[in-house]
This record gives C-alpha cells, structure tokens and sequence, in this order.
C-alpha cells in the first residue's frame, strides 16, 4: 500500500480499500507544482510588488542621472565656496573692515557640508532603489539643500565683508 501523503505529494492515484474489499480512488492533487510546500512558507515575509516594468526601469535611469549631476554640483559648489574666501582680499583696502572668523567658518565649514549632503542623499537614494521603492525625488531635494547651503554661504561670506569709503 502506498502512502496517502507521500503519493499525494508527487500527485500519484492513490487506492483506499474499503471495507467491502473494493477499491476506491482518491482524487488527483494535481501536479507538483500546485502543492505547497508548508517549509517554503515558514518565514511569515510577504513578497513586495515591484513598480511596473516600464516605471521601475524609469524611476532607476532617473535616479542615476540625477545622482550624476547631484555629484557634479557637489564638486562644484564645494569649490565655489572655497573660492568666496577671494572676497577677503579686499580687506587691507581703507575703509573696508572684515569678520574673518565668520568667513574662515563659512569657507571651511561650507564645502564640508555640502560634501555631506551629497553623501546623505546619495546613500538614500541608493537605499530607496535597493529597496524598490521611488528614488528619483530624493536627489531632487538633495540637489536643491546644495543650493540652498551655497547661497547662505555666499550670503554669510558677504555679511563678513564690510566695504567702506
């Protein structure tokens, strides 16, 4: 006699004797595939939908473009703020008066800040598209925090610099 559980799951007819010495036949389960393993389901994890073909490839290639130019706005904001310390040359002029210790902050504490949030925005939006969620708006707003700190440090450069006469 063939098991019931085993034969069912390789979908094998299985025969039960009755008590009357005929045999009966027991439904097919169907193929191998159709049974479900119960260890396949033991980890309790549902499966994430991925975004639709057509808009996850989108949301990737957007992503990356505008890690790409976050990157290349880093690099160059950065340096602009570096090269506002030249605003203090105008110092020893008569007349002029400067706050060097607001500038010196400003021209060493601006690229350093920008640095991080590229860096920030970069790994989030590396996290997002790792976890198949929208990535595209985080280099967006990482873009605009980069301008936002470039001009407070021009603003705060131009505040430390008092041109008289």
């Amino acid at each position: 006699m063939v098991d019931a559980r085993a034969a069912a799951g390789v979908g094998l007819a299985v025969r039960v004797v009755t008590g009357m010495g005929t045999a009966a036949r027991s439904p097919d389960p169907g193929s191998p595939a159709d049974v479900v393993d119960s260890s396949s389901v033991t980890t309790g994890r549902e499966a994430r939908h991925p975004l639709a073909g057509g808009r996850r490839v989108s949301d990737v290639v957007a992503s990356v473009v505008l890690l790409v130019v976050l990157a290349l706005e880093a690099v160059v904001a950065g340096w602009a703020i570096v090269f506002l310390s030249l605003a203090f040359g105008s110092c020893n002029a008569p007349g002029n008066s400067c706050n060097v210790a607001l500038g010196g902050a400003v021209v060493y504490v601006g690229p350093a800040l920008v640095g991080l949030i590229a860096l920030v925005v970069i790994v989030w939006a590396v996290f997002r598209m790792v976890r198949r969620r929208m990535a595209w708006p985080v280099p967006v707003v990482g873009i605009t925090a980069i301008v936002v700190v470039f001009f407070a440090c021009r603003l705060l450069v131009d505040a430390a610099v008092t041109r008289g006469i």
